[in-house]
Order: structure tokens, then C-alpha cells, then sequence
């Protein structure tokens, strides 16, 4: 008789919740192919794929001879319950875990967590189908393994990494999702297309980087090209998982082909992500401008990984970003291309002050990045080197956080939560207080675009950033308006660092804490208050550049795309100065000119679907029009 098993792959819902988004448990598919594969004598039963309730989900698990679980933030605390209510109803039923949240380092994990049988470490194929192959006798020799001897954790070693990725049978193509797809065909299916494994860096925050820092290894392209063909047919999303998508420009060009491809065949791709090569060179830029032209939905454009532009923050958390110069470079070509550009900084790194945090925006604005820098918090990974090693040293003040990853609003049972950093060394709690509320300052008026080229022209004027930007801050201080919605900014951050969470809204749309940056912006469209923030905007401005102050507040203005404009697109305007050439190209200012302002953007969609995206489309440049000199 066929022994079974069963796999625990959860995540959130992906998108704003009407989408019905969830993600292929591909973890849990790729390692039970190879292994169901040999082992024959084994059977699927189900997979545990979404937030399902405890106890019903716990009374079906039990009753096979295995259950497996791919562990990460999004689902550790609803794993560990879901597993200790397994063993509470059957105690034969083995628990195997794996993936990066376990802590394979802690020699009281079983202590803390005695109803796991087995934690598997690093790559899993290979040592899973060895536990299914030995399955009802000791594991102690089989490597890459953490077992629960009576509470005691033995490790037995790491296996060895995979050297040849082919021979791991897809999921995709081997129809190990067939049964989910027809069970669920309400669902908008999120493909996981992984075209190679492995990173070569080994950055001390992140979990990925810090334990597998190691040789890239691909995945053959007939593979891939067949299951972009797969997805092409069964996704509604894409999330390409290498760690440095871009590396192997001519592959990676290849597999951009195959996804244009059958995105037009099928029709059913709505978008896709990936994360873009650390260290990059133009030709990636090139790939992007394909995505961007060719692309039927539109492109999340190039994200330009910095983290932090401090060179002593860089060397703690052993970073080495694009030397200045190639980052203006890429930033340029992708002003001139129109193509969206994404450069993520994180808050609460060690070695970072107050001083330098402010000096990251203003370099990348002085490179060139305008409408993709995003604020993220540190988080304290369970297996990064930040949390294992630098925690104390640079006295990273951590807190759990409740609302912090995008879907949290269907937790379900049980509360998810990841430890942010909200406090450091060198800048306290009180401090750290005054920089997000800064943030979203700064997200709202330059990176949302309410005065962008404002700031940009008034730079090639002789006005710098952290001049303009000091200066509006004190002017919008003196409105009650902006002043009121400051201080409910830095009160809604206290309250998320004390306890976890906030319960906010702008009307209907809940602004949870991963948003929060964003909630000045969400709030001036839905109060419709843009008319008099740029009455305040107009008056400052005058005071510095008289002459072209109209008309530059006007061409900002023309950028900004408004919920109820969205049905006059396209639109065209005429200047007396020649403001995007003078700003964007460096070309004289003193020539008339005359724009096209446009959007890809769906001209129905309702407001709510509007004020959302200023999260889900902020990798496409979401709320700035796309501009063109009239010839």
C-alpha cells in the first residue's frame, strides 16, 4: 500500500484582494517531483497552498505518513501551528520542515519546537527524497539534515549542492499542479519561473545571500522556454526568482524573448517581476526597454538595487553597489528611454545615521532616479548573518511587525510577523520616528511626483535638493493641513512600532504598515486637495524662480496624473520654455516646446484600484504620465 504525503506551501494573496491572486507552491512541487519520482512507492495527497482554517486543514493532514513545509515570514507562525496540531491528532504522522525560516543554527529548536521531526538545510531535492527513501528508520546518516533525537538537535552535515540542474524534473511540466489547477480554476495563479539558482554575493541582511553564497547554476533553456510555455497558458503573473536576473545578458535576453511571446499567444500574463542583476551593465537597460516597448501589459521597469549609498554601511553589511558614475548612466538611459526605474533603500542598516540616510536620496536624485526610490525596513532574518552576528554589536533594536507584508489583511488564524528594526545604534527610536515621518515626506512630493521637476529644474538652477526640500518642509509646516497630516503621520509610526500594527484607512482603503509611505499621497488624491497643495506650491516656488514659476508649476502639474483626468489622455500642452529638454537632456531652456502627456494606465479603473497602486504599480512608475516632445 502507497505511503502518502503531503505538502504545506502558504503564502498571502497577491495584489489588492479581488484580484483571487495566489502564488504556485513551487518549493514544495519541485522537490516532491525528484523526489516521488524514485520513490515510487510514495503518493501525493494534497497541497496546502493558502491560508486554510487549522483545525479542518490539520484533521486531513493527519492522516498522511508525511506532511512537508516550505517555511518563510509569510507563513512560520501558521506552519508551526498547523504542524503541532498534526502531531497532537497523529504523533506517527513525521513533520519535516525546510526552507529559510527554520533556525538550523539553534541548538534548542527542538526544544522550542518539539513536534518537528526534521529540518532540512539549504537545497532540499536531494535530501528530501533521501528522508522519503528512509522513511520509518534513522536519518542521523543522511546528510543535510537537522534531526529530533528526543529533543536533542543532531546535525548531520550539509549535502552536496546539485550540480546538475536538469536532472530535477519540473513540476510545471510533469503535471504536478494539473489537479490544483482544475480544483481551483477561480484562481489567478502566480507562475514561479526559476532560470537559474544561486547568488554570488553575500549580503549580511539577507537569509538568500548569507547562506548560499556560491556558484550560479542554470536551469537549461528548453526547460525554461517550456514552462514560460505552461505559465503562458495557466498564469496570470510570472515572478521570475533568480537572484540576479540580467547576469547572462544573451540568455537572459533569450527567456525575455520566450516571455513576450507567450504573453501575445495567450493572453493571459497580466504582468510579471523579477529581480534585476546587482551588478549591471547597459545591455540590461536594453532588455528592459524591450520589456517596456514590446511587452503587452505593462513593464515593472529596471530595479537598481542600492540598499544604501554610504560606502562605511556598504562594508559593514558586505555590499559593493555600482560605482557612481554607472549608476548615473543607467539612471539617464532609462529618463531618455522612459522606462521605470526602482531602486529600493533600506531603513535601519547598521552604521547608518540620521545624516547619511537623508544623503541617500540626495545622491540617487543627483544621479538620476526621480520616481522609483522605496523606503523598506530592516528586517532580522532568522538565518542572515545581520541577525546572528551584527544584532548586538550595533544594538539593533528590533520589534515584531504585524502588518508588514503585502496580503496581511488575510491572515486568517494566525498572525504573521517579521522583525523590523526600528532602532539603532546610531539612530535611536525617537530619531528613527522623525525619519519615517521624513520619508514619507519625501515619498510623497518628489518620488509620487507632486513636485519632481520642480526640484530638478530648480538643482540645474543652483538650488540643491536638501535646500528645495528643507525649505518646503518648513512651508507645508505652516499649512494646518500638511502640518496635521505630518503629525498623524509620526503618530501612526509610533504606533506601529509599539504594537505591531495600525488599524488605518484613507475612506475604504486600508493602509497597512508596509504602505504607510505612501498614505500622504493616497490621501491628497482621495480629498482631492492636490488643488490646494499646489496653490502652496506655486507661492513657494515664485519666491525662487519668478519668471518660470507658472509655467514650471504647470508642466510638474501635467505629469501628475489625477483619477478624474484619467479619460483626457492624451493630452498636449504647450510651454514658452523647453522644460523636460532643459531638465532631462540638458538642451537649452529658452525655446518654446510642446509635450504629449500619456498613460498606459487603464483610463476605467475605479479610485480605490487607483489609490492602491501607488503600492502595486510603484515598480512601473504608477501616477506620472509618460512625456514626449511634440516634433
Amino acid at each position: 500500500m502507497a505511503k502518502t504525503i503531503s505538502f504545506v506551501q502558504v503564502n498571502f494573496s497577491q495584489g489588492p484582494r479581488e484580484l483571487n491572486a495566489y502564488f504556485l507552491p513551487y518549493s514544495a512541487g519541485v522537490v516532491l517531483a525528484y523526489a516521488l519520482q524514485r520513490n515510487t512507492d510514495w503518493k501525493l495527497n494534497e497541497f496546502v497552498w493558502r491560508r486554510d482554517p487549522l483545525d479542518a486543514t490539520a484533521q486531513r493532514l493527519c492522516q498522511n505518513d508525511l506532511v512537508g513545509f516550505s517555511v518563510y515570514v509569510w507563513n512560520r507562525e501558521y506552519s508551526y501551528q498547523l504542524a503541532r496540531r498534526i502531531k497532537q491528532l497523529n504523533p506517527a504522522c513525521q513533520i519535516v520542515m525546510g526552507g529559510p525560516e527554520p533556525a538550523i543554527s539553534d541548538p534548542e529548536v527542538f526544544v522550542k519546537h518539539p513536534y518537528i521531526d526534521v529540518l532540512v538545510k539549504l537545497e532540499g531535492e536531494l535530501t528530501f527524497e533521501q528522508i522519503l527513501a528512509n522513511h520509518g528508520r534513522s536519518l542521523e546518516s543522511v546528510p543535510g539534515l537537522v534531526v529530533n533525537s528526543n529533543g536533542r538537535a543532531i546535525d548531520t552535515g550539509d549535502t552536496e549542492r546539485i550540480s546538475e540542474l536538469d536532472e530535477l524534473p519540473s513540476p510545471y511540466l510533469t503535471g504536478m499542479f494539473d489537479q490544483l489547477l482544475r480544483d481551483y480554476p477561480d484562481v489567478v495563479w502566480n507562475g514561479t519561473l526559476e532560470t537559474n539558482r544561486g547568488c554570488p554575493y553575500q549580503c549580511t541582511f539577507c537569509d538568500w545571500g548569507s547562506l548560499t553564497y556560491n556558484k550560479v547554476k542554470k536551469f537549461g533553456l528548453e526547460r525554461v522556454f517550456a514552462e514560460l510555455e505552461w505559465m503562458g497558458q495557466h498564469c496570470g503573473f510570472v515572478t521570475i526568482t533568480d537572484a540576479n536576473f540580467g547576469m547572462f545578458v544573451e540568455r537572459d535576453n533569450a527567456i525575455i524573448t520566450k516571455l513576450i511571446e507567450v504573453q501575445s499567444r495567450w493572453g493571459r500574463i497580466k504582468n510579471f517581476s523579477m529581480t534585476w542583476a546587482k551588478n549591471q551593465k547597459n545591455e540590461v537597460v536594453d532588455i528592459v526597454h524591450r520589456l517596456v516597448n514590446e511587452s503587452p501589459t505593462a513593464s515593472s521597469g529596471l530595479t537598481v538595487s542600492v540598499q544604501s549609498m554610504d560606502e562605511t554601511v556598504l562594508d559593514i553589511i558586505k555590499r559593493k553597489n555600482l560605482d557612481q558614475h554607472k549608476i548615473e548612466e543607467i539612471f539617464s538611459l532609462c529618463d531618455r528611454y522612459s522606462i521605470p526605474v526602482y531602486t529600493e533603500l533600506i531603513l535601519g542598516l547598521p552604521g547608518e545615521t540620521e545624516q547619511s540616510w537623508r544623503e541617500n536620496f540626495w545622491q540617487l536624485f543627483r544621479a538620476g532616479n526621480h520616481t522609483g526610490v522605496v523606503v523598506l525596513h530592516a528586517q532580522l532574518l532568522e538565518n542572515a548573518e545581520m541577525n546572528l552576528s551584527q544584532r548586538k554589536f550595533y544594538k539593533l533594536d528590533a520589534v515584531p511587525i504585524y502588518d508588514y507584508m503585502s496580503g496581511t489583511y488575510d491572515n486568517g488564524e494566525v498572525d504573521e510577523s517579521v522583525d523590523v528594526v526600528v532602532g539603532t545604534r546610531d539612530i535611536p527610536r525617537a530619531r528613527m520616528l522623525d525619519l519615517m515621518t521624513w520619508n514619507a515626506f519625501i515619498q510623497t512630493f518628489h518620488v509620487n511626483g507632486l513636485t519632481s521637476y520642480i526640484a530638478r529644474f530648480l538643482a540645474q538652477q543652483g538650488t540643491d535638493y536638501p535646500v528645495f526640500y528643507d525649505q518646503l518642509w518648513q512651508r507645508l509646516n505652516q499649512d494646518p493641513w500638511w502640518k496635521q497630516k505630518f503629525a498623524e503621520t509620526k503618530s501612526l509610526y509610533e504606533t506601529w512600532i509599539t504594537q505591531g500594527r495600525i488599524d488605518s484607512h484613507v475612506g475604504r482603503i486600508a493602509v497597512p504598515g508596509w504602505n504607510l509611505h505612501n498614505k500622504l499621497t493616497i490621501t491628497v488624491h482621495a480629498e482631492n486637495h492636490i488643488d490646494r497643495t499646489y496653490d502652496i506650491i506655486s507661492d513657494f516656488v515664485k519666491d525662487l524662480v519668478p519668471e518660470h514659476a507658472d509655467q514650471l508649476v504647470e508642466f510638474q502639474r501635467c505629469s501628475l496624473i489625477e483619477h478624474h483626468k484619467m479619460l483626457n489622455y492624451p493630452e498636449q500642452k504647450s510651454f514658452d520654455w523647453d522644460f523636460w529638454g532643459y531638465i532631462v537632456e540638458g538642451t537649452k531652456l529658452d525655446r518654446s516646446a510642446t509635450y504629449t502627456f500619456t498613460t498606459h494606465e487603464d483610463p476605467n479603473m475605479t479610485l480605490s484600484t487607483f489609490l492602491e497602486n501607488f503600492w502595486f504599480g510603484r515598480k512601473r512608475n504608477f501616477g506620472k504620465a509618460r512625456i514626449a516632445r511634440v516634433v
